[in-house]
């Protein structure tokens, strides 16, 4: 087996797949979905100018000697509230009461706010002097016709949701969601639901790859159990193809009797991108391309399947979202205790990054998934690492 470095690796799977399709869905369906182009606001927001408060919409030179000492009284000619609009325009002399996020009307420039007034109803007496534009807001404030509310790979957030909604969007272009297949191999597995039979463990390897496509959006198209049997894996991997964008697969890609998936890929035709991935756990990790779809081969070890799966996955979809956000951030952080190191092969380790150190976790063994319930990176340790020390540095991928 010919392993290449993990970088390799992820290279290789993202020079052969490309976005998937556009679709328009509905604004309100629209959260976190990726853009599939920019979206320009139809409306500006607000699309005219309003009251930033309750108060009387007037004219700025008939209020410029007013004072709490010396009030300028005003004739109250109506009432505008918002999602109204008066016929009525403002004259010199005059003032329309007027409430938060109501047009201002023709003719007043100003809003002085209720609280700077006797509260009249007929006849109002101001209190201050106001400038132009005090207290309203102009039309465009957020916004204007034709402004960018979210470039191409963007996610869409609630506030880009908002934004849109108000620039007048019903629909929004996004890039359809990934569907992935999931087919999980091994005699020794049965499904959940069932008694426990002897020599059987139940599929943690379904469980946790549906769980985390689901987390990364992806719409799950199969989830199959097929044993070892290769006529049965034949079969799942040509019906997974059908529909799937991409294909996962668990077990039966190293040496052992039963590793039965690089034949039988190599049967089916399928273009073997490579086999064998300089890193522990997940050394027998194989992809390959079969009907023009990636299939990426796991290794059975549940935190092997797991620690891959992250690796190469996350990369991979967000070039087939064309998402803009960074996935796998890598960093530098302090470890938070002593670790005795890494003598043999590069090693993935299961963390939890608390925004100061970095917690490995104790159980790092491939069958051991309880002990990742909570972590959030990975911690990647080059060959050859010696003892650390806690306060040492390492490297780690935030998932």
């Amino acid at each position: 087996m010919q392993t290449i470095t993990l970088e390799e690796a992820q290279a290789r799977l993202l020079e052969v797949v490309h976005c998937v399709m556009s679709e328009k869905v509905e604004l309100l369906r629209s959260i976190d979905r990726i853009l599939a182009e920019d979206v320009y606001a139809h409306v500006s927001q607000p699309p005219f100018e309003r009251s930033a408060m309750d108060g009387y919409a007037v004219r700025s030179e008939d209020i410029w000697t007013a004072s709490s000492s010396n009030p300028v009284c005003l004739k109250v000619i109506d009432r505008v509230c918002a999602g109204e609009v008066t016929d009525k325009s403002v004259h010199a002399g005059e003032a329309i009461r007027i409430m938060t996020g109501a047009m201002i009307p023709e003719g007043a420039d100003c809003v002085v706010k209720q609280e700077d007034t006797d509260y009249g109803q007929e006849q109002v007496k101001i209190y201050v002097s106001l400038a132009q534009k005090m207290n309203c807001c102009p039309a465009g404030e957020d916004f204007h016709q034709g402004d960018c509310l979210g470039w191409e790979g963007e996610k869409v957030d609630a506030y880009m949701m908002a934004s849109m909604a108000s620039g007048g969007i019903d629909s929004v272009p996004v890039r359809r969601k990934v569907r992935a297949a999931v087919i999980t191999t091994g005699e020794e597995l049965m499904p959940h639901g069932q008694p426990l039979l002897p020599g059987k463990i139940y599929n943690a390897n379904l469980a946790y790859l549906t769980g985390r496509l689901q987390q990364l959006d992806c719409n799950l198209t199969e989830g199959i159990f097929v044993g070892d049997d290769a006529d049965k894996i034949t079969a799942a991997v040509e019906k997974c193809a059908e529909e799937a964008d991409v294909i996962l697969t668990t077990g039966g890609v190293s040496v052992g009797v039963k590793d039965l998936l690089p034949e039988i890929m190599k049967k089916l035709g399928a273009d073997i991108l490579f086999h064998g991935i300089d890193l522990k756990p997940g050394m027998p990790t194989m992809a390959s391309l079969y009907a023009g779809k990636p299939v990426i081969s796991l290794s059975g070890n549940p935190f092997s399947a797991s620690a891959v799966f992250e690796l190469l996955m996350q990369p991979l979809l967000q070039k087939m979202t064309g998402s803009q956000q960074t996935s796998l951030v890598k960093k530098e952080a302090d470890i938070a205790y002593d670790y005795p190191g890494n003598k043999g092969s590069r090693r993935v380790l299961k963390a939890y990054d608390d925004g100061h150190a970095v917690h490995i976790t104790k159980g790092q063994h491939n069958a051991q998934m309880r002990q990742g319930i909570g972590t959030n990176c990975l911690v990647d340790m080059p060959a050859g690492t010696g003892s650390l020390k806690a306060g040492d540095k390492v490297h780690i991928w935030r998932l």
